[in-house]
């Protein structure tokens, strides 16, 4: 599986923010499952990003992680793609 990524260190917390489709980001059943299971393949807290039409993000995980991206542009994010086995 292919995931952009990018790998965050904010106030002494670091963590990755997948994007996925704002649809996931939206329903948290499954976003919690794809939390469960990127967490497990990255190895840390994991946070995922999904965006709408005009490009502005939605975050979905940790609340204290999603307050301290509110103050972060998505295009100084350090955005890589990442292959997870599995």
């Amino acid at each position: 599986m292919d995931v952009n990524a990018a790998a965050i260190s904010l106030a002494g917390n670091n963590f990755v923010v997948v994007l996925v489709p704002l649809e996931l980001v939206q329903k948290g059943g499954e976003a919690d499952m794809a939390l469960d299971t990127l967490q497990g393949r990255f190895g840390v807290t994991v946070v995922l990003m999904g965006q709408r039409e005009d490009g502005s993000p939605v975050y979905y995980g940790e609340e204290d992680l999603v307050r301290l991206l509110r103050d972060v542009s998505v295009d100084d994010m350090p955005w890589k793609e990442y292959s997870l086995q599995g």
